[in-house]
């Protein structure tokens, strides 16, 4: 029986729980409750990307400078392939524009851009007419002013030029066959989820179109769509994952424990945890992004191994002790290792506020706290159960002994590490980083596939990069350095439909304006020649930004007149190595360009970066958190050392696997790293306190790694491809920390202490 008379921090919580175990769990229910209640009606959800990068950044003040200037440009682009049949695309254009247009009237789209009619561009005739044509119009303002009033029979020359019809101009990039047409959906970033609503509504409305078009190909895709896409997938993989797991785990837990009360204790006590951290969520952050929300994948991943050595040693104890007393030496025994994994755990999370990936910081936060709280539940919560319904008749059940482990050969030391070595001579090959998301996606997605239509259709079409200037005289320097650089395919701006404007541009354009009354006098009936000459007269009295058609006028002049310069890949900007050099160029022509091309660059970088960074300083962290607790740097060094092997035989393990790290796995790493100091501080704990009994906490910490694969490894059945990817590597590094931890770790202590 345990000493009474120990009075450290953990036997006084020890003594605490099971003199007072209603109070505990009347209390921790209670703080489950305010937990729950926080997260449901204060934890909001922000599902904007943007959001994932820290607003403090540099490249994102610009960004956001840039938005509040011009508002959101990144719509969805609907292409239409016309098969070699161009008036039947055009068609089907016409009736896309008609559906989305009715969409807007219901709030599903706020803006649509598909074509430029005749009437806007009559009004833009004198800001795009070369000198020459301007100046032959000035000359015939009185003409014009005349039919414009109705007099066509005193001018037949001008009413025939302003009667010949004119077609409407549909969109499409330059050099390419694919018309497309742009709308914004509507956005609403308080759901994970953000566009899909819209979304939605847009594809039905094309299955439509399609239907009354069959000759005719329509896709859609864009960045929302994209991101509509990835988030449904991988919102999904994840649910299904989470809760997959934990019921694989918790039969397991029934299974590998001979019962169903202790296991279900244990849920019981995570789902308190599980609440707290909700609370937790709310109060240190204030909402979830499409980053954090992935917490609960690592509680449940992890959080339940707390109480798996908590159950296994009340197990132990149970056999000589009362109920009380086996969970109180039980909690002595496992609690300081338990605590302080979790701190090392946890400390791997909290390690991300040395990043500058706002995303990042956020899920440490969230995920670093909830496995405290895991882990505070599981000495606290947990224990208070078993005291109250540990096991139904006061009697442990049978259970086989745990192995006493004999002192090995040399020889089988040596045959135990062959497997680390020779994953270990993977290492070379196994720091490739992915950062191309359309690899990520699940296969076969349709968005997917349109974007690389676009991207062969003509380079860069939904790949923009932009400038803000202050005069149509800084749009053409800009436009003109842009012709300069390798990687920029081409620019638009409002210079892409008019002319450069000058002084003697203007008074001619002034002489157009001013040789009618204004207003117009109205026409009782008017005719194509009359409208076109009003068109001409008007748009000469507008400003460029009114002038402009309203296809394009957004993305070209700011309600306030800022004007928009955008740069254009040559090279598929999805890869990072044809990015690079495109943000390269176009801060080379403007040091505070910006664009989604910029912010992606950026947060790769950041991304890898803290990588890196989080990895060194997780490997010092679990170190110096080892030491602390054995206060020997010896028995530090080996726990450290069997979390590196571990990690090494995992990185050692891609390549053969087909695996690379990315975008949505890096963290794995620091991840592995700080659940795998949690198996080594058991076992060297377990090793130091009692020998003979290693054999069952190397059981306890070989199901922990089990449960963590499963929880994790639910995510090699998921379809997006980055998520399936998370699940590979979490998987099989849990199994490889495993059998450090389990085989080549237990081996090494015995030999020690032989």
């Amino acid at each position: 029986m345990t000493d009474h008379g120990d009075r450290s921090p953990i036997a006084r919580l020890a003594a605490l729980v099971t003199t007072r175990p209603r109070t505990v769990l009347a209390v921790a229910t209670l703080l489950a409750l305010i937990g729950a209640w926080l997260g449901v009606a204060r934890l909001a959800i922000d599902g904007d990307t943007d959001s994932l990068i820290s607003p403090s950044r540099p490249f994102m003040r610009e960004y956001r400078a840039f938005q509040a200037e011009f508002g959101d440009l990144e719509g969805v682009i609907i292409a239409v392939d016309p098969k070699g049949d161009p008036a039947e695309a055009e068609r089907a254009v016409d009736d896309i524009a008609q559906g989305l247009a009715e969409l807007a009237q219901r709030g599903a789209v706020t803006r649509v851009s598909a074509r430029i009619e005749p009437v806007e561009q009559w009004r833009l005739a004198s800001w795009a007419a070369s000198d020459a044509e301007l100046a032959a119009m000035a000359a015939a303002a009185p003409a014009i002013a005349a039919v414009a009033q109705g007099q066509e029979r005193e001018h037949p020359l001008v009413a025939r030029q302003l009667s010949e019809a004119r077609k409407p101009e549909y969109l499409r990039a330059p050099g390419g066959k694919l018309l497309v047409v742009e709308a914004m959906p509507a956005k609403d970033f308080t759901a994970l989820e953000p566009f899909a609503e819209s979304i939605a509504a847009i594809r039905a409305e094309l299955d439509g179109v399609r239907a009354a078009h069959p000759r005719v190909e329509i896709g859609l895709t864009g960045k929302p769509v994209l991101q509509a896409d990835e988030m449904s997938t991988a919102n999904l993989d994840m649910a299904r994952a989470s809760l997959g797991s934990l019921v694989v785990i918790t039969a397991l837990f029934i299974i590998a424990f001979r019962g169903i009360r202790r296991p279900l204790l244990a849920v019981a006590a995570f789902a308190v945890a599980s609440a707290w951290t909700y609370g937790a969520a709310t109060i240190l952050v204030g909402r979830l992004t499409l980053l954090s929300v992935v917490f609960m994948l690592v509680l449940v991943g992890a959080g339940l191994d707390y109480g798996v050595h908590v159950v296994s040693r009340y197990g132990e104890m149970r056999r000589r002790m009362s109920r009380a007393d086996a969970v109180r030496a039980s909690l002595i025994s496992v609690g300081p290792g338990t605590l302080t994994g979790a701190i090392g755990s946890a400390t791997v999370f909290f390690l991300a506020l040395a990043t500058d990936f706002g995303g990042l910081r956020e899920l440490g936060i969230v995920a670093g706290a909830g496995l405290l709280l895991c882990a505070i539940a599981m000495v606290t919560v947990l224990p208070a159960l078993l005291v109250i319904a540990g096991d139904p008749k006061g009697a442990e059940p049978p259970t086989p002994p745990a192995p006493v482990l004999a002192r090995p050969r040399t020889s089988t030391l040596a045959i135990a590490c062959l497997p680390v070595v020779a994953c270990l001579a993977g290492l070379p090959w196994a720091f490739g980083f992915q950062s191309n998301l359309l690899e990520l996606q699940a296969s076969g997605i349709d968005s997917v596939r349109w974007e690389r239509r676009l991207l062969d259709d003509s380079p860069g079409a939904s790949w923009y990069a932009v400038s803000m200037a202050d005069s149509l005289e800084q749009v053409s320097a800009f436009e003109a350095a842009a012709k300069n650089q390798p990687a920029i395919a081409r620019t638009e701006s409002a210079l892409s439909v008019v002319k450069l404007d000058t002084p003697s541009r203007a008074a001619l354009r002034k002489k157009v304006a001013d040789a009618a009354p204004q207003p117009l006098p109205p026409l009782s009936e008017t005719t194509p020649a009359s409208r076109a000459a009003r068109e001409i007269i008007e748009g000469a009295r507008l400003s460029l930004r009114d002038v402009l058609p309203a296809a394009v006028r957004d993305r070209m002049v700011s309600p306030n007149g800022k004007l928009l310069v955008q740069y254009f890949p040559r090279n598929d900007a999805w890869e990072e190595r044809w990015l690079a050099p495109f943000v390269e160029s176009t801060r080379w022509i403007d040091p505070n360009a910006t664009g989604v091309p910029v912010t992606q660059l950026e947060s790769i970088v950041d991304m890898r970066d803290a990588f890196l960074r989080v990895s060194w300083l997780s490997i010092i962290a679990v170190t110096l958190i080892a030491w602390l607790d054995f206060r020997k740097i010896g028995a530090a060094l080996l726990a450290t050392a069997t979390v590196l092997a571990g990690v090494g035989m995992s990185l050692g393990a891609m390549p053969a696997l087909g695996v690379e790290l990315n975008l949505a796995n890096f963290f794995a790493i620091p991840m592995l790293i700080g659940l795998g100091i949690d198996s080594a501080i058991h076992i060297i704990h377990r090793a130091h306190e009692d020998r003979q009994g290693l054999g069952g906490t190397v059981r306890a910490v070989a199901f922990t790694a089990l449960t963590t694969a499963i929880g994790f490894g639910a995510l090699v059945f998921a379809e997006h491809r980055g998520m399936r990817s998370l699940g590979l590597v979490m998987g099989v590094g849990s199994l490889c920390c495993m059998y450090v931890a389990c085989v080549v770790l237990p081996l090494v202590l015995v030999r020690r202490r032989a």
